[in-house]
């Protein structure tokens, strides 16, 4: 595996170099060439991280190689001033407070303790838990470094063997609840900034709260209920569960009295969910209302000076920084105007047909998710600017059109496509779930979007988003 990736490495810092100095497009410029071969060098060190370097070392080719070959410094660094990162850094703070505190933990085994065990309740409460953790945190790792410990102290309590179907089931229920529902509200996963950071500059107000909750709220809950219910359905095992009741209990007490640290949390996360919902009545942007919710946890003394290092992983908000600013660096170097007539045609002529249109486009996403491994970033990047002509000519508002982009990110066939599914098997040591499990749950994935976008497609034409 360790000569694997940097073999993949290389094979992009290869074609880099070819690119860079046979520049072998016709009409694309000198200039868009070499902005082309930084960001190919940037791509293989996100997509194969060679000695596990960190995402770091690809945001930095790419800004260093831009502002080499001649885009400004104020357009390569844009994506740090956008709304979105404003958004992502107190919101992982957020999420840091609730797994400091323990609250996360506690709404976890209250919810399981509330049902007696077994297959289906657990399942049932994994989307529960799922759903009230993406309420108060928009990190999808804090959650699932909530609830994977969890999952697999319940498999090794029931006596499964690891990676068996039980434990399979056990565990990928819990990936499905933390992962897919939060995404139906703009900060329910980190989707909402990373989306509201690609949108052209003079449709980001468009991405409200308000919004992308009638938008994305009900294809979400659909998929969500879908992917855990056919994981139930497929991987469920013959013999019952044997757990009792009372084990849940008892894990519960021994978490002892709620203390001060997690109600004082609890509150102040509501709190910032309420003003988040209410936007549209008090005014205040969703970044200023985080950052409000921030403030509150670091004066009543959750979030503390030697928090503020390790209570954000800094390397993940430059990446953000570096491909939210992609937009910008391949409109500058002139590669969005060059690959233009090449993807515009075919993408345009199937907006007059818009479910169509976003069921094809989530197929492709999920083919590209296969090079372009970083959640499909840089093809969201790529095709930013069509949001412009898809609203103004074909009426499908941007958070709409964002459901395909969503859909592909959030994707998997194989494991090494899902980072999500890679934090769970390195919080699990690799005993959660084999090859198989995960390349059947992939394909569950992809049958619970379709058939979300479909039965969507009712209520969207009920609230006039799609025409």
């Amino acid at each position: 595996m360790k000569y694997w990736k940097v073999l993949g490495t290389l094979i992009f810092v290869v074609c880099a170099v070819v690119l860079a100095f046979a520049l072998p497009f016709s009409g694309l410029s000198a200039e868009g060439h070499r902005v082309c071969s930084s960001i190919l060098i940037a791509l293989g060190l996100w997509i194969f991280r060679p000695g596990g370097v960190p995402y770091l070392a690809g945001s930095a080719v790419l800004i260093a190689g831009s502002v080499l070959f001649g885009v400004p410094l104020r357009v390569v660094t844009s994506g740090f001033t956008s709304s979105g990162v404003w958004v992502l850094i107190p919101a992982l703070y957020l999420g840091y407070a609730l797994a400091k505190t323990g609250l996360g933990k506690r709404i976890a085994y209250f919810v399981l303790k509330s049902f007696r065990p077994n297959y289906f309740t657990i399942v049932l409460s994994w989307f529960i838990i799922g759903l009230v953790l993406s309420a108060l945190t928009p990190s999808i790792t804090v959650r699932l470094s909530v609830v994977m410990p969890i999952a697999m102290n319940l498999v090794e309590g029931c006596g499964l063997k690891e990676r068996s179907r039980g434990c399979a089931l056990i565990c990928l229920a819990a990936w499905g609840g933390a992962v897919l529902p939060g995404t139906g509200w703009l900060t329910g996963s980190l989707w909402g900034p990373f989306m509201m950071g690609f949108l052209p500059p003079a449709m980001k107000q468009l991405a409200t709260f308000d919004a992308w909750f009638r938008i994305m709220s009900v294809p979400w809950f659909i998929a969500g209920i879908l992917f855990v219910g056919l994981v139930y359905v497929l991987l469920r095992p013959e013999t019952r569960l044997a757990v009792a009741r009372e084990s849940f209990h008892d894990t519960y007490r021994a978490l002892g009295r709620i203390s001060t640290g997690e109600v004082v949390t609890a509150l102040i996360l509501t709190g910032a969910l309420v003003l988040f919902a209410t936007e549209r009545y008090h005014h205040i942007p969703t970044a200023a209302c985080a950052m409000m919710a921030v403030l509150a946890l670091v004066l009543f003394d959750i979030i503390t000076a030697e928090d503020v290092g390790k209570g954000v992983n800094w390397d993940v908000i430059i990446f953000f920084g570096a491909v939210v600013s992609l937009s910008g660096i391949f409109a500058h170097s002139g590669i969005s105007l060059w690959i233009r007539p090449f993807i515009e045609p075919g993408i345009l002529s199937l907006a007059r047909t818009p479910l169509t249109f976003l069921i094809v486009v989530t197929l492709g996403f999920w083919l590209i998710r296969f090079v372009d491994v970083p959640w499909g970033f840089s093809t969201i990047a790529l095709t930013s600017s069509l949001f412009i002509p898809l609203f103004e000519d074909y009426g499908l508002h941007p958070v709409l059109v964002s459901v395909a982009a969503i859909a592909g990110g959030n994707s998997f066939f194989l494991a090494y496509t899902q980072p999500f599914i890679m934090v769970s098997d390195a919080i699990t040591g690799q005993r959660a779930w084999s090859s198989r499990h995960v390349a059947l749950a992939g394909g569950l994935y992809a049958v619970s979007i379709v058939a979300a976008m479909l039965i969507s497609s009712f209520y969207w034409k009920a609230i006039h988003v799609l025409p």
